[in-house]
């Protein structure tokens, strides 16, 4: 009997464990609330800014593609589960730049502070884009962003597309009082192809900090990344900020689409208040 009862307990704290408290949502964009009810981000699209709750229900559109579709931000059917919807990101070699480079993006406030422990999380499709040629790289589904956008520093940490179509996590820091690209140093992790035509959940758990810096990312709930040691940049009154989406700063010669489900960002205001699991779930029970 006691036994029992205490299995039931342990079920019982692990249920609610599994919440994230709204509280400690610092940002979220969902493909199943209307677009004026969000708020706390703004959209990267075609040489616009727009705030998240300022975009139309049909979305942002661009020049027709070679199919015709002329989407480049925007709800549509999730194409793993009829009835339930995603956001969709494109790019066309065509497009407009916007802040330097072509992107179609979502950027959320500027909240992120050294020395405390944050979660992303989000489930990332990617549609088949072919052989890409050498040098084709770019940024799909989060980035991490330095605060002091004038220095134009690199993001503290991605998920990246390579040559060759492999998937890649990278971190990057500099130790200098004036961070610059100049004395930033980087390094790739858990290089592997990208699995195309399939949802991917992607975990994030991270501290910005040149002494006690830290990374771990999860992959379809296995680790692919266990980082210690320094993370980010010293930009003192400069928060940095979260980024969903894709960017490329290289030449491509054909239109990319990905899709994302519920990007999310969260503060875990003891380090240890959520696990993994829980953020997965909480994006996979949302579109």
């Amino acid at each position: 009997m006691l036994r029992a009862f205490l299995v039931i307990l342990l079920l019982a704290a692990a249920s609610a464990r599994a919440a994230i408290d709204t509280a400690d949502i610092l940002g979220q964009a969902h493909a199943d609330e209307p677009f004026n009810d969000q708020s706390g981000w703004t959209g990267q699209f075609l040489g616009t800014h727009p705030d998240g709750w300022t975009i139309p229900e049909s979305g942002v559109h661009g020049a027709p593609l070679a199919n015709g579709e002329t989407l480049r931000f925007g709800k549509v059917d999730d194409p793993a589960r009829p009835g339930r919807k995603a956001l969709q990101f494109v790019l066309a070699p065509d497009d407009p730049v916007t802040s330097s480079s072509k992107r179609a993006e979502i950027a959320f406030r500027h909240n992120i502070e050294h020395g405390r422990v944050y979660w992303l999380a989000f489930s990332l499709y990617v549609f088949d884009w072919g052989t890409l040629p050498p040098g084709d790289q770019s940024l799909l589904g989060t980035q991490l962003h330095s605060g002091d956008d004038n220095r134009g520093l690199s993001p503290s940490f991605t998920l990246g597309a390579f040559d060759d179509n492999m998937l890649g996590v990278t971190v990057r820091h500099s130790y200098s009082a004036d961070p610059s690209q100049s004395n930033t140093e980087s390094r790739t992790f858990a290089q592997m192809p990208i699995p195309f035509g399939r949802w991917i959940d992607f975990v994030f758990r991270f501290r910005l900090g040149q002494d006690e810096g830290e990374l771990e990312c999860w992959m379809d709930a296995r680790e692919i990344v266990d980082y210690r040691g320094p993370l980010g940049f010293n930009t003192p009154g400069h928060n940095d900020y979260v980024k969903f989406g894709y960017y490329n700063w290289s030449t491509f010669g054909s239109s990319r689409k990905i899709l994302l489900r519920s990007p999310l960002v969260v503060l875990d205001p003891t380090g240890n208040k959520y696990r993994e699991a829980d953020l997965r779930s909480f994006v996979r029970s949302r579109s």
